[in-house]
């Protein structure tokens, strides 16, 4: 571990695997917070086993800050190599944030708002892995007309109707 600023970094050199779909990590902002933050972490992923958490703030990737990146940018950095990455991350306890890898046994007003909001809402899950995220939304993706295929008649037709 070294120090940056007085806190506790760490390199995590995650390396994909042939039988695992990507890094197995979700990346994300926080409202309020610069920066951009670890979410949830597959179980058996090589971002697991290259020791990224929950929580962890990106400090750097491939050697590169990123403190003034934009998420899209974050993510074409992290994607630049194709079978790894190396990230320089802090721990959530170095940067005073409550650990977001703790499940608290009491529900707080907040999360009993969420439940509602669920249930008006319909299932909304929150533990999904990575990898059932990337598949949930590829399933989801829109319709494109511009992709159909359309011929000349049918085209010269909407045309007349403007």
């Amino acid at each position: 571990m070294s120090k940056i600023n007085g806190n506790n970094a760490r390199l995590c050199h995650i390396v994909k695997r042939d039988h695992f779909d990507g890094y197995g990590f979700n990346l994300h902002a926080e409202k309020g917070k610069s920066g951009q933050y670890i979410g949830k972490v597959d179980k058996d992923s090589p971002a697991e086993a290259a020791g990224l958490r929950q929580g962890d703030r990106i400090l750097e990737v491939n050697g590169v800050p990123i403190a003034n990146k934009t998420h899209k940018q974050v993510v074409e950095a992290i994607k630049a190599e194709q079978d790894e990455t190396k990230l320089l991350v802090i721990d959530p306890d170095d940067e005073d944030r409550p650990d977001v890898t703790k499940t608290p046994e009491k529900s707080s007003p907040k999360e009993e708002n969420k439940k509602g909001n669920q249930e008006a809402n319909g299932p909304l899950n929150l533990n999904m892995t990575a990898a059932e995220l990337r598949a949930t939304l590829a399933s989801k993706k829109k319709f494109d007309p511009k992709k159909e295929s359309m011929d000349f008649k049918k085209k010269f037709d909407i045309v007349q109707k403007l």
